[in-house]
């Protein structure tokens, strides 16, 4: 079966602080829990902001978001649990060299297409 892989965009206000969210906030803060608006299924979330991808989440579970989840991020629809997270040292454009553009309801895309983000990526380290 083929992995499900969606690019979201996470804003500013979002996720002021992107690298340390991936990096250590999701999991010390947030018990791997990643709260999202949107509730598509997914096997790897590709994290991006302005064109960019910063890094990827690995999905253990999709759930219901919890009344604790609603209140650390109020519009969360969906609740993912995650069981790592990948940062890129070099974030990778995805329209300008992938053709790749996010749309505001997440975009799918292919495993051919994420094995040329992390290849574009450089080092990539994984937390969990």
């Amino acid at each position: 079966m083929d992995e499900r892989i969606i690019i979201y965009g996470a804003s500013d206000k979002e996720l002021p602080n992107l690298i340390d969210y991936l990096s250590t906030n999701l999991f010390d803060n947030n018990q791997g829990r990643f709260r999202y608006t949107q509730c598509k299924d997914a096997d790897i979330i590709v994290i991006s902001r302005d064109g960019l991808a910063y890094g990827h989440l690995i999905v253990e579970e999709k759930v219901s978001p919890t009344d604790e989840d609603i209140e650390d991020f109020p519009p969360a629809k969906c609740t993912y649990l995650i069981s790592s997270s990948a940062v890129y040292e070099n974030p990778v454009k995805l329209y300008a060299d992938l053709g790749i553009r996010v749309v505001a309801f997440g975009v799918n895309i292919t495993q051919e297409q994420f094995a040329e983000i992390q290849n574009r990526a450089g080092r990539i380290t994984t937390h969990s």
